[in-house]
């Protein structure tokens, strides 16, 4: 297992396109959190729909047909699974 030292990043040198590329993460990271903070709804939308297609995939992988729609409700709560295949 490897050990790691973070202590000798400190005495690194970097230059200017990485020293960029961090600053952009970290901007991208406060819009994502203001995002979250001012917008959860829509968050929460779509993680559902990033969800049902998600699972189309891996059916689709897997040979299981089933609708969108029930894809749906099961997502959902609305209903249970019928069978082991809809778990």
């Amino acid at each position: 297992m490897r050990n790691l030292n973070y202590s000798k990043i400190k005495d690194l040198k970097w230059d200017s396109d990485i020293l960029s590329l961090i600053a952009a993460i970290y901007k991208e990271v406060g819009k994502q959190e203001m995002y979250l903070k001012q917008r959860p709804e829509k968050l929460e939308k779509l993680v559902e729909i990033a969800k049902i297609y998600s699972i189309e995939a891996s059916n689709a992988i897997e040979g299981i047909i089933t609708t969108n729609t029930r894809i749906k409700q099961l997502v959902e709560d609305k209903t249970t699974p019928r069978n082991k295949d809809e778990q």
